[in-house]
């Protein structure tokens, strides 16, 4: 049996595996961060003790599932990236062979670079197999390359589109870009809306302020707008080098996507009419991207993100590692 342990607090996670029914594979979600100031104080103290199964966290429903897990059967920990939890959850689990797949760059495992490769060192002698979607994350630490996971969504019954293109993020030092794509777009005549969620503790001038939005929305509306729109926006961040969520949206939901990720070139699904890669914002290439006619994804370029497909190539029950 395989079982997938996961953040139920998690958007993104719980949108990933809504849905999900595979007889050979449990999800078993949890609640990374307790409700009250007592389990808070558990989890702390649970992490300083990673050889001791101390019963405080996680929750004693959950520890009862991890118990019932065999030494034969296989774990994948989905999107956890705080060493602490993972250990404190791994203590209760027989299992031999242990998965974990880093929904996130080394990079930002931590603050600092440093600090999360030590974390990342930590993490490899917890875990059988660490897997990323970035791609020179693969390469620097000798982890598994694993596709982006997404899931099949339902078209709207309302097809019509709102705006042309289409962004959801933190501003993380990408906002300039932004404002400098958002010009050309409206030069071009065409929309676009961009939902810039500002950095915590950082001071703007009044006149970037007027651009940012002070919280997250629901991913239930950033899908939405997502499927209402013609071309989505892809900035990634310093030190990523792997598709954002950005890029499964615009392959699943059938768009047009625009990035500055220069390694978009070696995706498998790369399509220059689909995806236009930018060095930098040149109205003129954009306008000629967006008069290009769309060419529907080929399904098969959807199947190893396919959730159901992702976990089993991931997880696969017949390999065992020895521990």
């Amino acid at each position: 049996m395989r079982h997938v342990i996961y953040n139920a607090s998690s958007e993104l996670a719980a949108f990933v595996f809504e849905g999900f029914s595979d007889q050979d594979t449990r999800l078993i979600p949890y609640r990374e961060m307790p409700d009250s100031w007592t389990g808070r104080v558990g989890r702390g103290v649970e992490s300083r003790f990673p050889g001791t199964r101390l019963g405080l966290y996680p929750d004693a429903g959950t520890r009862t599932r991890l118990r019932k897990i065999a030494p034969t059967d296989v774990v994948l920990f989905f999107a956890m990236e705080n060493l602490n939890n993972i250990a404190s959850v791994a203590k209760y689990i027989r299992a031999q062979t242990r998965h974990v797949f880093l929904w996130n760059p080394v990079a930002r495992i931590r603050g600092d670079l440093a600090h999360s490769r030590r974390q990342l060192h930590k993490l490899q002698q917890i875990v059988d197999a660490i897997h990323t979607f970035d791609q020179e994350d693969a390469a620097a630490y000798g982890l598994h390359f694993t596709p982006q996971p997404y899931r099949h969504v339902p078209a709207l019954a309302d097809a019509g589109k709102r705006h042309a293109f289409y962004f959801s993020g933190v501003d993380k030092g990408r906002l300039g870009l932004l404002l400098e794509l958002k010009a050309a777009i409206g030069q071009l005549g065409m929309s676009a809306q961009f939902h810039v969620v500002a950095d915590k503790g950082k001071d703007y001038a009044p006149a970037l302020q007027a651009h940012l939005q002070a919280g997250w929305i629901p991913y239930a509306r950033n899908l939405l707008e997502s499927q209402h729109a013609d071309c989505l926006v892809e900035i990634v961040q310093e030190h990523q080098s792997g598709p954002t969520l950005r890029s499964m949206e615009a392959l699943f939901l059938q768009k047009k996507i625009v990035t500055n990720r220069l390694s978009a070139r070696e995706d498998a699904y790369f399509d220059p009419d689909r995806v236009l890669v930018i060095t930098r914002v040149d109205a003129a290439e954009i306008g000629a991207f967006m008069r290009r006619p769309f060419r529907p994804v080929d399904p098969a370029l959807l199947a190893p993100h396919e959730i159901h497909t992702w976990v089993r190539r991931v997880a696969p029950l017949e390999r065992r590692a020895a521990r």
